[in-house]
């Protein structure tokens, strides 16, 4: 299956897609400060939050990241 070149950051299945997206293109471990973050492919800003505990993954946890920023602060997201 061809993944949709743009995706609507409007439905739960946009918004899955852009944060393969962006983890496509990597992420960023602050191990001082215990943080991760993404860059969101639409508006270029980063998405950071900390670091996932023991048992939980890092993937859902920049997916979790990627999907908060775009529900409410990408100035692309759905809210606008």
């Amino acid at each position: 299956m061809t993944p949709n070149p743009n995706p609507n950051p409007n439905t739960k299945t946009g918004r899955a897609q852009i944060a393969r997206q962006a983890r496509q293109h990597g992420y960023f471990h602050d191990w001082k400060n215990f943080t991760i973050a993404v860059t969101c492919p639409l508006c270029r800003e980063q998405a950071s939050g900390h670091q996932p505990g023991y048992g939980e993954s890092v993937i859902n946890a920049l997916d979790a990241l990627m999907d908060d920023h775009l529900l409410y602060d990408c100035p692309k997201g759905p809210q606008q």
